[in-house]
């Protein structure tokens, strides 16, 4: 029998003995929230709610015997249900201090780069300036309420002088608005968000990811600590790594265009 096939029949037992782990009929109920993020989590056609990140909690949660409810937050609402113990667990969270105060975080299920979007013409100053910089030469920026970035962009919103410099609204597809009628000049969105949505706009034409990424911060899933215990968080990254060596994540990341070490397949040459 070859390596891989060792691998992956080593795997598909840690599965069921994940799968084990919580008794038959134990009540495991665990609610996520989500809001339209495309094609994070995001409302099928037919009125179901799907997504990469969707899918990968659904098995994962399967896998250790949990059933997987879903809430439909926006993302500062979803902080603050997650605080009060209302919601268990909200994907794809950066690691704040001041949320270590009431989550868990468990490993990211992706790894994905905050980038900084900007109308094609104006990508010339983003290769060697930094958010601060094109701030103080008189940019405008974007973002979603609640939404930290990294700790680039949380300095600057701490920053008096460029308050009035960044604009921060609760659903991303009026920043693009903004940001194609010139009232904006940057907005920051994860690489894949980013991509899929002004694909679906019809404006991946005009504005493009620039070279500006911010740096990758610790964070994935934030599980509430009203309602999960490190053990559990502990399980859950065991399913992740279990689902990888199977070969089960690599299938289901594909279709989103996401290679086998859940990142954005990119063009050779490409420097994004």
């Amino acid at each position: 029998m070859s390596r891989r096939a060792l691998a992956q029949a080593f795997a598909s037992l840690l599965l069921g003995l994940l799968g084990m782990a919580v008794p038959a009929g134990a009540a495991c109920v665990k609610t996520l929230a989500w809001s339209e993020d495309p094609p994070h989590t995001m409302r099928l056609p037919d009125g179901s709610v799907g997504g990469i990140e969707i899918e990968l909690h659904r098995e994962l949660l399967a896998l250790l015997g949990c059933e997987l409810r879903l809430q439909e937050l926006p993302f500062a609402r979803a902080l603050a249900a997650l605080r009060a113990g209302e919601v268990d667990v909200i994907p794809a969270t950066l690691a704040r201090p001041e949320r270590e105060a009431y989550a868990r975080f468990s490993r990211p299920l992706l790894q994905l780069r905050n980038v900084l979007f900007v109308r094609r013409p104006d990508t010339g100053p983003t290769q060697h300036l930094r958010l601060a910089g094109l701030v103080a030469a008189g940019w405008r920026l974007g973002g979603q309420t609640g939404v930290a970035y990294g700790s680039e962009f949380v300095a600057l919103l701490e920053d008096r002088r460029y308050r009035g410099q960044i604009v921060q609204v609760p659903y991303r597809q009026s920043l693009w608005q903004m940001l194609a009628r010139h009232r904006l000049d940057g907005v920051l969105a994860n690489e894949l968000t980013g991509v899929h949505e002004l694909r679906a706009l019809g404006l991946q034409d005009l504005i493009v990811p620039s070279e500006l990424a911010l740096a990758v911060e610790r964070g994935g899933s934030a599980w509430s600590r009203h309602s999960t215990e490190a053990e559990f968080v502990e399980r859950f990254n065991g399913a992740l790594q279990t689902l990888k060596t199977s070969g089960r994540y690599a299938t289901l990341l594909a279709p989103y265009g996401l290679d086998a070490r859940g990142a954005l397949q990119r063009p050779v040459g490409s420097a994004h």
